[in-house]
């Protein structure tokens, strides 16, 4: 089925909203205006938008829109590469096409454009993972980046034929993002579904994804070069490099010198929390999974590192 402009596209995405636990947005250009209209479930969790100086200062894009996802939790990115329209339920299933989230896209009010949008399930994890990299390779809008789009964009004096570039760097700042830190259980069980070795669950599915776009895994791989190129960019990777780095020199308070070389879970779990930047900042409890799967990660890739639960509590150890 298709959805077409000035009929049943606006419809048709708050229908695929309505559907879904949670919505990532994809759209160059957003108007707050039509975004309200089809989020009054409040089901979208993440936006990337283009947001080129050019697109604020044309009023194509809402700068509004930056309060808007800090009132209502959304994680707002900027890519300027993006090109693509598309509501993804960070599953398997996407709503896309060629409208972007505003009046004239969706054609609802007033003169519209042109446009046509599907709906597709079962989506491929090579999509999975495409989407996932787009993410990876977008920047978070903090305060700060906001502060200095508008500078730029107040500084134009319009009109004007050539608009200033702020281009989308490569990410260098974010590395403490929860979203930063596999998500697949074992390295194992990531080469197989990547190899399509196995039937994976859907939740396996959407972690492997996302850790292929993490490490930036190419295609057809075999095993050994598979793990050869994870290894790598998972212990060359700034928060696992930091992690192991502290424990190697943690002291522990009561002065024992069997664990000078260790961290308990309790500890491990105060560290991530001091050190994560994610939106939100996350509670201790909520940590624990990413901990547990973590100690597997560093002692699968790095020999000098192990871990045991020598009561009630895992404790990881380096040894020289």
């Amino acid at each position: 089925m298709l959805f077409r402009s000035g009929d049943n596209l606006e419809s048709g995405a708050v229908e695929f909203i309505h559907q879904n636990d949670e919505i990532t947005l994809f759209t160059p250009y957003l108007k707050l205006e039509a975004l309200k209209r089809i989020n009054q479930e409040r089901k979208i969790r993440q936006i990337v938008v283009r947001w080129e100086i050019s697109d604020l200062c044309m009023e194509v894009s809402d700068p509004e829109l930056f309060n808007y996802c800090q009132t209502n939790n959304i994680h707002l990115l900027r890519n300027t590469r993006i090109h693509l329209k598309t509501f993804w339920n960070n599953k398997d299933s996407v709503y896309l096409g060629s409208a972007n989230v505003s009046n004239i896209g969706l054609g609802s009010i007033g003169s519209f454009n042109y446009e046509l949008n599907a709906k597709q399930d079962n989506i491929s994890f090579d999509d999975r993972a495409y989407l996932n990299e787009i993410l990876m390779k977008s920047e978070h809008i903090t305060q700060e980046l906001f502060n200095e789009i508008m500078s730029r964009v107040d500084a134009v004096e319009l009109p004007v034929m050539e608009f200033p570039e702020l281009p989308t760097p490569a990410p260098t700042i974010d590395y403490f993002l929860i979203s930063q830190l596999p998500m697949t259980s074992t390295p194992e069980l990531l080469y197989d579904i990547y190899s399509e070795k196995i039937q994976a669950s859907e939740l396996e599915m959407n972690c492997a994804a996302h850790d292929i776009a993490l490490y930036e895994i190419p295609k057809d791989l075999g095993e050994k070069a598979f793990h050869k190129h994870l290894k790598t960019k998972f212990n060359q990777h700034p928060f696992i490099a930091q992690f192991k780095e502290d424990v190697k020199t943690y002291k522990d308070p009561r002065g024992n010198s069997d664990k000078d070389a260790s961290m308990g879970f309790g500890r491990v779990k105060e560290w991530f929390a001091e050190n994560t930047t994610t939106v939100p900042v996350p509670r201790r409890y909520e940590l624990t999974e990413y901990v547990s799967l973590l100690y597997d990660w560093i002692v699968f890739f790095d020999d000098h590192f192990k871990w045991h639960r020598p009561r009630h509590s895992q404790v990881i150890y380096f040894q020289r």
